[in-house]
């Protein structure tokens, strides 16, 4: 499946879509508190795929 040179352009479509549209959400229903949050959210689901979940949940338990 991601031996498919088609798989990764398709998938990073997909997610710059939902990037578009969750961003028009948040600027049409004037949701700006949520950016920080969501910017965690994605700096978290980064480190845990590049760097393993067991590293960054040790963060987590630790209170950091």
């Amino acid at each position: 499946m991601a031996n498919n040179p088609g798989f990764l352009k398709e998938m990073s479509q997909k997610v710059s879509y939902i990037f578009k549209e969750m961003f028009y959400m948040i600027k049409r229903q004037k949701l700006y508190f949520m950016i920080p949050t969501l910017t965690l959210l994605a700096l978290l689901a980064f480190l845990v795929y590049y760097i393993g979940p067991a590293v960054v949940i040790s963060f987590i338990y630790a209170g950091i």
